[in-house]
């Protein structure tokens, strides 16, 4: 799902030093060497990212944790253009479709409490989503092997929608006359439609707002003060702008109302923040029981798809250096984000970006290529 890509070396000895003593000089950057890390390393990992900022235009925060620990986080580039306003660690970014991690970690935390079974029919708590749709489960629709469809996102409907919002209700009714795409249950296609239903479950089954369960079941217990349900209306300090390149040149990114995307991509988030988030879904009873992570992690075979497999919100691989990897990317107008972590290995890496053409998961994968002292995996 994440093609490889080919490793970039900064060759020039002059080029390093002054990399090097940018970064001695810069408050945007905090490097702590633990046992897991090393000077050598973090000088690396970050010669790799500001060459990327010149040559592949990034712009955005980079966080790496290993052992538990924060062993490197930095910001680059500008957050806002216009004021020069430049990124850090605690800036905020749209995190997209890294929004479905925590979508299905609030269905796991209703699941605990008694008000939802996973193995339900996700008409029993909606009976009003459309007849083709009644036999789905929430399980399907956490793994995308539910056969909702996506909308027509090129179609002038749909960009209309983006610029003037939508309610859950009739995002669902924007596709409910399309067949579905296979039955429930016999195929995978990840499907945003499919999270926005899970989100109107999460509200029907608490009684709260999709944006007021996140806040007190998730961002507040586990510090995340930085996160939250995007709205256009919120004034959030350090938020990022969101840029896209048109014909070669800068250019703010095309407006999105940030209801259209809900719970399949409407969070904002630091690295930080997500570091907290990754933390706590590697302890069992931090957030969720070990009985939910088992079902938020386990490789169902139903929800395979190119060698990979799809859990709830996560996406689990084997493919990358031979090693156990949770991880999702996201993308939206002006942003995109990964988080990619190796459980077995104690390994986090972060890459949020206000750029959209920007592909973190494969800056992630260079550097876990260099934390592992192996090559950059070749997928196909």
């Amino acid at each position: 799902m994440i093609p490889g890509m080919s490793p970039r070396v900064i060759s020039s000895h002059l080029l390093f030093c002054r990399i090097l003593a940018l970064v001695i000089s810069t408050f945007s950057s905090s490097w702590v060497c633990g046992p897991t890390g090393n000077v050598e390393q973090v000088q690396r990992e970050d010669a790799y990212i500001t060459a990327e900022v010149q040559t592949h235009h990034f712009r955005g925060a980079v966080l790496v944790g290993m052992g538990g620990r924060v062993v490197f986080e930095k910001g680059y580039g500008a957050a806002d253009d216009e004021w020069d306003a430049r990124n850090t660690p605690t800036t905020k970014f749209r995190i997209a479709s890294l929004t479905k991690q925590f979508t299905a970690a609030c269905i796991l935390l209703l699941q605990e409490r008694g008000q939802l079974n996973v193995n339900d029919r996700a008409s029993k708590y909606l009976p009003s989503l459309p007849r083709m749709w009644q036999a789905m489960t929430i399980h399907q629709l956490l793994t995308h092997t539910s056969g909702v469809p996506n909308p027509d996102y090129k179609g002038h409907q749909y960009a209309t929608i983006q610029r003037t919002g939508a309610t859950p209700e009739e995002l669902v009714a924007f596709v409910a006359d399309q067949p579905l795409e296979f039955k429930p249950g016999t195929g995978w296609n990840y499907t945003n439609t499919g999270y926005i239903v899970l989100g109107m479950i999460i509200e029907k089954t608490s009684g709260k707002s999709y944006a007021e369960f996140l806040k007190n079941n998730i961002f507040e217990p586990l510090i995340m003060s930085n996160s939250g349900y995007d709205t256009e209306t919120d004034i959030l300090k350090k938020r990022a702008s969101g840029y896209q390149l048109r014909n070669g040149e800068l250019a703010n990114a095309n407006f999105i109302d940030m209801s259209t995307p809900f719970s399949a991509g409407g969070i904002y988030s630091t690295v930080e923040d997500l570091y907290r988030w990754n933390e706590a879904l590697a302890q069992n009873g931090k957030l969720l029981s070990a009985a939910s992570l088992k079902e938020m992690f386990t490789e169902y075979p139903e929800a395979e798809h190119e060698g990979q497999h799809y859990g709830y919100g996560v996406v689990i691989s084997r493919q990358k250096f031979g090693k156990l990897l949770y991880y999702h990317g996201g993308g939206t107008e002006g942003f995109s984000s990964s988080i990619q972590r190796y459980p077995q290995d104690q390994l986090c890496i972060i890459v949020l970006s206000n750029l959209d053409i920007v592909k973190p998961w494969e800056m992630g994968d260079h550097l876990a290529s260099d934390i592992f002292n192996l090559p950059m995996p070749v997928l196909h």
